[in-house]
């Protein structure tokens, strides 16, 4: 039964391309940290990552029962999100958030997804679409579509360790996202593990030698 995580710009349709595949088969979304979790007024540097294990934890034992279990964002985007912008936000830098997930990998607490489907769009669609949708406020959406070019460059990088991990969709139709994903759902990838520290070794060394 597979865990696959979807990705891409805020705004390009990942939650509406997850719920779709839920309608469709016997999936179980796991939404992201700030739909499931209340943050604190007083937050620690690791709230965030502490809730991302969660997030795991939750997947694990929704697979018992679904044949799907998609992460509507990443497990590990503490690493994207910070490199984006210098590791210069949220107290958060390379080394604090490397520890966190060696830690949480090292006992199982955490993992890798099976597989990654990465959701595309040029700027002025994705922008379009954010405007037509009256359903969410999307704090930030500006400043979150000017990194969009380097989000997308770190996870071409993880191709460059594992060739095929991550799947990149143009998100033109949803309906074409579904069988897009559906059609590549048990493809193969070179991960023999999710707990794999030396993938996880790969991701912090590139981060620390390139420039978002």
């Amino acid at each position: 039964m597979p865990l696959i995580c979807l990705e891409g710009a805020s705004g390009v349709g990942k939650s509406t391309t997850a719920h779709e595949i839920a309608k469709l088969t016997n999936a179980y979304i796991i939404p992201e940290v700030n739909f499931l979790f209340e943050r604190p007024s007083v937050e620690s540097n690791t709230w965030y990552l502490e809730r991302q294990v969660e997030r795991w934890m939750m997947a694990q034992d929704k697979l018992k029962t679904y044949d799907t279990v998609i992460l509507d964002g990443d497990i590990f985007h503490p690493f994207s999100y910070n490199w984006c912008f210098n590791f210069k936000i949220f107290n958060q830098n390379l080394e604090l958030i490397a520890n966190f997930y060696r830690k949480a990998l090292k006992e199982y607490k955490i993992g890798f997804p099976e597989k990654y489907f990465y959701l595309y769009s040029d700027k002025e669609t994705i922008r379009e679409r954010k405007d037509n949708d009256l359903t969410r406020k999307r704090r930030n959406f500006e400043k979150h579509l000017g990194i969009v070019d380097s989000y997308t460059k770190y996870y071409n990088s993880l191709n460059e360790f594992l060739p095929q991990y991550v799947h990149f969709v143009e998100a033109n139709k949803v309906e074409e996202n579904v069988k897009m994903i559906l059609g590549n759902l048990n493809s193969t990838t070179n991960l023999t593990t999710p707990y794999s520290t030396e993938f996880l070794e790969e991701i912090i060394n590139w981060l620390a030698n390139n420039k978002a």
